[in-house]
């Protein structure tokens, strides 16, 4: 997949584009996607185009920016536009369209929800690209917004759900597994000393993260999914250092985790963490966890 940055550069082939913050990537964003693969069929590379500001690192992101790219490579999207909002937040609606997504971009297919605003003051809508089609040669494509159970499908809800470690609500609405993707970090190797070795992920400060706890989970593995549970949460009893962590405990694995790229996907919330009165009562709670989460996993197999 090709990325691009700078506003500057220019495709040498006909796009289909989709234009969007995807920070979620919900069922709602996967529906704009799956359209503008659609267009494929018709010659045109595939386009995401999104945009960075100064706050993404200081806000929660469902999926950060890294993660969004991967997620859009995985589903075959061939290029992915990121543009900095604070460089073209002063473009008016029609300049963006000539400037970026025709000029730049070569966009022959327009992609777009029926609620899309762009441009400056938000001022660009579906009925001006509409309006412009013939003027810069391309064809404007409206998906219908996406409802759940009569409610709009967004990030927000999302959010929400997450916040309260709802996660196969959450799940449901994302359209797959809320995950964690990272590199596998040397960590404290507390887990080990108590019988149950981890492997430890380090969030970036802007991924929203499901609220602190332990969760049956399943983790990429070199291609490979293992099946485990992972701890979100600051470790109250045997750590003191404040940070927050994503440690995985995998069932049936053995062997060196250390610096491999994994995908961690959360699917049955557990317990909330919890301060134990002593490392004894903390390895009874790990055993119990263990039996609980196989169950889930049990009723879960032949679902994920």
């Amino acid at each position: 997949m090709l990325k691009i940055t700078k506003q500057t550069e220019y495709l040498p082939v006909q796009t289909a584009v989709t234009v969007g913050k995807f920070d979620g990537f919900h069922l709602g964003h996967q529906s704009l996607i799956s359209a503008v693969l659609r267009e494929k069929e018709k010659g045109y590379a595939s386009c995401v185009v999104t945009f960075s500001t100064t706050v993404d690192k200081e806000r929660s992101m469902i999926y950060t920016k890294k993660e969004q790219q991967l997620l859009c490579d995985m589903l075959g999207i061939d290029v992915i536009a990121e543009y900095s909002f604070e460089d073209i937040r002063e473009m008016s609606a029609e300049q963006f369209i000539a400037e970026i997504l025709v000029k730049r971009l070569q966009a022959k297919a327009i992609v777009v929800g029926e609620d899309f605003r762009f441009g400056k003051n938000r001022t660009g809508d579906v009925m001006l690209l509409k309006a412009l089609e013939k003027k810069y040669g391309y064809r404007t494509v409206c998906i219908p917004k996406v409802e759940e159970k009569q409610q709009r499908v967004s990030s927000t809800g999302i959010r929400d759900l997450l916040a309260k470690g709802a996660v196969e609500e959450a799940n449901r609405l994302l359209g797959r597994p809320y995950t964690v993707f990272g590199e596998v970090l040397h960590g404290k190797k507390l887990g080990r000393t108590l019988g149950f070795p981890t492997m430890n992920l380090i969030p970036p400060a802007e991924k929203l993260l499901p609220a602190y706890g332990v969760y049956v989970t399943r983790t990429m593995v070199d291609g490979q999914w293992y099946a485990g549970i992972t701890n979100i949460g600051l470790r109250p009893t045997v750590d003191s250092d404040k940070q927050v962590s994503v440690e995985t405990h995998l069932f049936d694995y053995d062997g060196d985790l250390y610096g491999k790229q994994v995908e961690v996907q959360f699917l049955h919330f557990l317990r909330p963490e919890k301060k134990f009165q002593d490392i004894v009562s903390l390895k009874e709670a790990m055993n119990e966890d263990f039996i609980n989460a196989k169950a889930v996993l049990e009723k879960l197999s032949g679902i994920v």
